[in-house]
């Protein structure tokens, strides 16, 4: 009897210490292999090597800011170095093209990456997404989460528009966000990844239209300005 009431007893403490030990456990990280492909660009080695930390680092924060149910991130991402690709950066499903001029020219434009790793896990598969705010989601994870704060953008007043893309929208929805709602960007994404992204969806999240959000916003700027 006494030999059962010890055996319950260990039981019940090795439960107890495994409960404890779960809860103070980081939560698991997004199993991705991410390649830096230089073949045709060998000269980009130093740079893939340094985006490559930044990569294997952000990627997993980028999945968890960015969260929608049954979402499965991919778990393999190429970058690939074009010689002949004329623009900055691309992504394509779970494949980046990257522009072998832009980025010699800019040796520390890791943000660009992000950029695009958070296209590939925006994952969007519907049109209806206006492609301002595809790009300022994008954005607005490197320039209000990934960058230094030295480095936030500041739209001026009488020029800002909410649906001007990029820098411009990320600073939109990050007075957004601090403004009505945290989850204001996770909430857009997951509308736009489920293929239901509407402008209502901005009066469902905050109580007011893109545009009425866009005008308070304009009026903040002005009122800093001051």
């Amino acid at each position: 009897m006494r030999m059962n009431i010890l055996i319950a007893l260990t039981l019940a403490c090795m439960i107890r210490q495994g409960a404890v030990a779960s809860a103070q456990s980081p939560p698991a990280k997004p199993a991705a292999t991410i390649v830096f492909d230089t073949s045709e660009a060998p000269e980009m080695a130093d740079f893939a090597r340094k985006a490559q930390v930044a990569a294997d680092e952000w990627y997993p924060r980028i999945v968890e800011k960015l969260p929608s149910p049954n979402f499965v991130p991919a778990d393999h991402i190429s970058v690939v170095f074009k010689p002949d690709y004329k623009g900055v950066a691309a992504t394509s499903g779970d494949r980046i093209t990257c522009s072998v001029k832009w980025f010699t020219s800019h040796p520390d434009d890791v943000g660009a990456i992000v950029h695009e790793l958070t296209h590939v896990v925006q994952a969007y598969k519907k049109p209806g997404t206006p492609g301002w705010l595809i790009e300022g989601i994008a954005d607005y994870i490197r320039w209000f989460n990934y960058e230094p704060i030295s480095a936030r953008p500041h739209p001026k007043a009488d020029k800002a528009r909410y649906d001007a893309s990029y820098r411009t929208t990320a600073a939109f929805l990050d007075w957004a966000s601090r403004t009505y709602d945290k989850d204001l960007v996770a909430k857009l994404n997951a509308a736009a990844r489920e293929g239901r992204y509407s402008e209502n969806v901005w009066k469902e999240i905050t109580g007011k239209t893109v545009q009425d959000l866009g005008h308070e916003w304009k009026e903040s700027l002005a009122e800093k300005k001051q």
